[in-house]
Order: C-alpha cells, then structure tokens, then sequence
C-alpha cells in the first residue's frame, strides 16, 4: 500500500531587498500517512525562487518503499519600485528656449526585475512667475510588474538680457493757432528689440 501525502496550501511571497528572487519561503508542512509507517518526506523546493509560479513536488516513502507525491505552487511577486535620480536641472533664457519633454534625460533608472524600466513624461507645472519662471518636469519610472516612482527635473526660465530701444528723431513742432502749445505731434515710432520678445 502506497503512503498517503497531501500537501500544504500554495505559498505567496515576494521578492526579497534588491533581488529578483525570493528567499526563506515557509512552505508548510504536508499531512501524510501509511498503514506501516512514513519513512521520509522530501520535498524539490529551490534555496530561492524565482519570479513568478514554482511548482515544488512533495514525495512520501514508506518503510516498504512505495512513494507518493503531491505538488505545491509558489507564487512569487515583484512589489519593489525601481531607482532613478532627478534629472539635472537646467536654466534656460526664454520660454522658446524650454526643451520639449525628453524621457532619455533620466539616465540612470534600476530595477531588481526589470532591465530596462520605462520612462514617460507626466506633466511640466509652472510656477507661473515672471521671470524667472520655474517649471517643474515630472517623469514616471516603471517597472514591468508595475511599480513607479516621479523623478523631477527643474527647469528655471530667467531672461537676462534687457531689451534694446532707439528712439524716433527729434521733432520739431509749431504752436497751434492762438496757443502757445503743440497738439498731435507725430512723434515716429522707436526701434525696439529682445531675445525672449517685447511686451
């Protein structure tokens, strides 16, 4: 007569600190049983599993020698955002000088599961100043089991440059009629000019 096993419940873990795989997994303990006696219970279960379902084989043996088996699952997640600083801030003249939204400006993104995280724009949120005017640049970084983090970067817009102005020529003007004033002189229309524009 074969021994009789049934195994323990399937096992959820996660993954450990920085590793894609998950270590000292509680597996639990099968019930068996045999009308003359267990001899052993051995299971197949890695030192570390890895992502995703692992099914481990539980084996009985009676002191006759027949076996049974029965199996387990173990189910591992990945539940750790990846890395990645904030993007260097930069400081730029005018508003026209803003660079478009650049997902390769974070550099230096990590994941224990994932090689090559994705990097997307989220929004660019401006502090509405004048000058200088702070925009703030936020990139989403994700992993492929979904976990992200919001890396920033700065964007400072401070126009430094005053513009330039040449005025009309002089006028010269007469007296109106029984005045000893001048009304709706021509005055010209100066030359102006900026590098972020006149307003």
């Amino acid at each position: 007569q074969a021994p009789t096993i049934t195994c323990p419940a399937d096992v959820s873990a996660v993954t450990d600190a920085g590793e894609c795989t998950a270590s000292g997994v509680a597996l639990g303990t099968p019930t068996t049983s045999d009308n003359c006696g267990v001899a052993s219970v051995t299971n197949d279960a890695p030192a570390t599993f890895p992502l995703g379902d692992t099914t481990v084989t539980w084996t009985v043996t009676d002191n006759a020698g027949n076996t049974t088996t029965c199996s387990q699952v173990v189910t591992v997640t990945d539940d750790q955002a990846p890395t990645a600083s904030n993007p260097a801030a930069i400081t730029v003249e005018c508003a026209a000088d803003v660079p478009a939204a650049d997902p390769t400006v974070v550099t230096d993104e990590a994941d224990n599961c994932t090689t090559n995280p994705t990097v997307a724009f989220v929004s660019d949120v401006s502090d509405n100043a004048s000058n200088p005017e702070t925009i703030t640049r936020t990139y989403s970084v994700t992993d492929e089991a979904g976990n992200s983090i919001n890396v920033i970067q700065t964007i400072t817009v401070e126009d430094t440059q005053a513009p330039t102005i040449t005025c009309p020529a002089d006028v010269s003007a007469v007296t109106d009629a029984g005045e000893c004033t001048a009304s709706g002189v021509a005055l010209g229309t100066p030359t102006t000019s900026d590098n972020c524009g006149v307003a």
